[in-house]
């Protein structure tokens, strides 16, 4: 979640990555999500995940939205210069 945060992902953003993930909006990590609550590492094995692809989607979301917003002249973020990076030929 705290990747998200940094992204800066915000609640009418769920609904967006509810539909992205695949899963179901009734399953547990999408309810809590919607009502803004985090812990989802609190949640049980079989629910990660659904978790995972929930706030990978959330994520994406997010950053996508940055990029768009306050990246676009270039920026510092490790993440979004991934292809700048030397490759090891190891």
């Amino acid at each position: 979640m705290l990747f998200c945060g940094q992204a800066r992902a915000r609640e009418d953003d769920v609904p967006e990555s509810i539909a992205r993930s695949g899963i179901r909006p009734t399953h547990t990590p999408a309810v809590m999500l919607t009502k803004w609550r985090c812990g989802m590492d609190r949640l049980p094995d079989y629910e990660l995940t659904k978790s995972f692809r929930l706030l990978v989607a959330l994520f994406s979301i997010a950053d996508t939205r940055r990029r768009t917003l306050h990246c676009v002249g270039g920026c510092g973020h490790e993440r979004h210069n991934l292809s700048d990076q030397p490759q090891d030929p190891a």
